[in-house]
């Protein structure tokens, strides 16, 4: 839990995580994280995650959306090391502004970069995302920006049919989240899967988030998440 009211210009949040063999652990926050504004331009806030999985240890790191308010600038480094039998499961929302208030991609940045590697230091996968805000000159394009909302989601798994996992994770009939668009990648030497999507608003992502851990779930033999509707 993160009693504070958000992220303020020169905040750094720090996150640690260890899991030993054989632990499971689902781990969310309570409310979606706020980016409040910065309007010195030199200001920004920054997230640091430090993650490390043991032997068949599993994580379900779900976190709750991320709003960029105006003049928000945040960078977002995320290193994970993971045994070779370990299982992650990774998704991230992001909201480019208050739509409720019409504040549309009047952030500054927004800056993530993950990097996944063995215990001994094979490279599983990296990722670098840079979302520009109020000088974005595609904000305006349907192309770019159809549905406002974007979703992450990484599964890294030895011990689940990838081929399968992604059918499943496209299938947005049975998923019952057809106002949604989401594509979905196996990674380099089917160490994982990539899916990006986009959706009007968080309540449509969260739906299809939560569908896609039930579906990761069910091919591990573990029990499904019910959804609860907010």
């Amino acid at each position: 839990m993160n009693s504070s009211p958000g992220l303020l210009a020169g905040d750094e949040l720090g996150i640690s995580l260890q899991l030993a063999a054989r632990t499971n652990l689902y781990l969310t926050d309570q409310a979606a994280t706020k980016v409040h504004p910065m309007p010195n331009h030199n200001s920004l806030a920054k997230i640091n995650y430090q993650i490390e999985l043991g032997e068949k240890a599993n994580l379900e790191l779900i976190s709750e959306p991320l709003i960029l308010f105006t003049d928000a600038a945040l960078e977002q480094k995320i290193d994970i090391k993971i045994h070779p039998t370990a299982q992650l499961c990774l998704s991230e929302i992001i909201v480019p502004g208050r739509l409720a208030r019409e504040e549309f991609y009047q952030f500054r940045h927004y800056y993530n970069r993950l990097r996944i590697t063995s215990l001994t230091g094979e490279l599983y996968v990296t990722d670098a995302m840079y979302l520009e805000g109020k000088f974005n000159p595609f904000t305006a394009s349907s192309l770019f920006a159809a549905k406002p909302v974007l979703a992450n989601l990484l599964v890294i798994s030895s011990q689940i049919d990838l081929k399968l996992l992604s059918q499943q994770l496209e299938n947005l009939e049975t998923a019952n989240c057809t106002d949604t668009i989401v594509a979905s990648s196996i990674l380099p030497h089917n160490k994982g899967l990539i899916v990006r999507g986009l959706g009007d608003n968080t309540r449509v992502l969260k739906k299809y988030l939560q569908y896609a851990l039930n579906c990761v779930r069910r091919l591990n033999n573990r029990s499904s998440l019910p959804y609860i509707p907010k």
